[in-house]
This record gives structure tokens, C-alpha cells and sequence, in this order.
């Protein structure tokens, strides 16, 4: 595949609340992965709503991986979602973003 871009990294950004979903919000998989973001931000002192993970795609890709075997070591019950498995149209949501680019 040919690299197009000039760019030195790739951001991913979500619009606020494009991917909350309450069934996802109630599960196990969840409340695993939301506190172990907010231990590793207690550790660090930061008290913000709003995280980014940023490192070499190999870095994050461990870090990801390593709460799946994590998951997978300690039966962590995951509850996967079933229906809308449609990507996010940023196009038809393109108001959500005007807040968060400020």
C-alpha cells in the first residue's frame, strides 16, 4: 500500500458520545476497560473526561492486546453487541464535532 501522507502520526478522534450505547455501558467489558483507564489516570494525578492513547502503533496495539489476555486469563465477561455494527458517518454527525475541535 502506498503512504499518501506527509503526515507523521495518525489521530483517531470520536465525537462525543458517537459511540456510547447503553447496553455496551452496562457491561462487564466496559467497567473492566473504563477502570483501568481511570487507575492509570489516578496514578498520573489527572482528573479530565477526556483521554487520548497515543505511542507507536506496536505500543498501543500491546497495551490493547494485553486487556483481551487479560480478559481472557481472569474470565472477564465480555458482552459482545449485537445489531448496529454500522462504522460511524462523520458526514452525518459532522455537528458533533464543532465543540470538540475548539
Amino acid at each position: 500500500m502506498e503512504n499518501n501522507s506527509s503526515k507523521d502520526i495518525a489521530v483517531f478522534t470520536f465525537a462525543r458520545g458517537s459511540q456510547l450505547n447503553a447496553n455496551i455501558m452496562e457491561s462487564d467489558s466496559y467497567r473492566f476497560v473504563l477502570g483501568i483507564i481511570n487507575s492509570m489516570m489516578i496514578r498520573n494525578g489527572v482528573d479530565t473526561p477526556k483521554v487520548g492513547l497515543g505511542g507507536t502503533k506496536e505500543d498501543v496495539s500491546c497495551f490493547i492486546a494485553g486487556l483481551i489476555e487479560y480478559q481472557l486469563l481472569y474470565n472477564v465477561n465480555i458482552d459482545y453487541e449485537l445489531g448496529d455494527t454500522s462504522e460511524y458517518d462523520i458526514d452525518k454527525y459532522s455537528d458533533n464535532l464543532d465543540d470538540e475541535l475548539v
